[in-house]
């Protein structure tokens, strides 16, 4: 009961909707890297609602309640777990965020959502806003964590002399930039927030052990005009390694604030 009511007192610094986020894991992963953020946003009483989507290796889709989502939840969450993790058909699961989407957009009637993925599962990501699909809902906020848009040495897209020119464009660009560049037309305009995190190592190496600055970076390319909003922020030093940047306490912080943060005049 402790926790019932101090959210609802730590629950008044933020903004209370109907709005439910989204994790998207990475490659060779599941939704225990989205533990720490979600575990975070609960700690600091954002939401009273978390649910997790378990898609099946046949697409089959589960939703597990950990907290039940009702008329009476707040700031949902949604931790994604695909048991196919190891597959870089970025398309199929692609389509498989989508269906999760229109199931719970389905049973709960919200009209927008926020993402938060990490790693391989912002190419998941890219592949659904950019694809030709009808959208159930409208995206509002879409944080970026240490997101390989442009290849990484996990994809076998490593480019280690790739650098971009002055409005974020890639010299050589993997299969899958090419692609959302041919579509980024498809990206909704002056509608998503979007935040950009990722990590540099700070050893010459400039990258955050498996993705590149310049990768990550690349991004800008490709929607910073679309977008409402674009921020970046880079994390420097050791904790800004791949695996430890959606550990980091920081940048879990910086997601509570750009998703639900609760100006002194709203």
């Amino acid at each position: 009961m402790g926790l019932v009511h101090s959210d609802n007192i730590r629950a008044k610094r933020f903004k209370k909707t109907d709005i439910p986020t989204f994790y998207i894991h990475g490659y060779g992963s599941s939704y225990h890297a989205e533990k720490y953020m979600v575990d975070s946003a609960l700690e600091n009483g954002v939401t009273n609602t978390v649910v997790r989507a378990n898609v099946r290796r046949n697409g089959s889709i589960r939703i597990l309640h950990n907290y039940r989502w009702t008329n009476k939840s707040y700031n949902p969450l949604v931790e994604i777990n695909f048991t196919d993790n190891h597959n870089r058909n970025y398309p199929r699961y692609a389509s498989w965020f989508g269906q999760i989407l229109k199931k719970l957009q389905y049973q709960h009637h919200f009209k927008k959502y926020n993402v938060v993925a990490h790693s391989l599962g912002n190419l998941d990501l890219m592949y659904y806003l950019l694809g030709k699909e009808r959208k159930p809902a409208e995206l509002v906020h879409q944080v970026d964590i240490a997101g390989p848009f442009d290849g990484s040495n996990i994809d076998g897209f490593n480019f280690p002399n790739n650098t971009l020119n002055a409005q974020s464009r890639p010299s050589q660009m993997s299969p899958f930039y090419r692609f959302f560049l041919t579509n980024r037309d498809l990206y909704p305009i002056d509608q998503v927030n979007v935040l950009n995190i990722y990590g540099n190592l700070d050893n010459g190496s400039n990258t955050d052990g498996r993705i590149s600055t310049t990768s990550a970076r690349s991004l800008k390319y490709l929607i910073g005009n679309r977008a409402k909003s674009y921020h970046q922020i880079e994390f420097r030093g050791w904790d800004a390694a791949h695996s430890l940047l959606r550990r980091n306490p920081v940048v879990s912080q910086k997601i509570i604030d750009f998703i639900w943060g609760k100006d002194e005049t709203s």
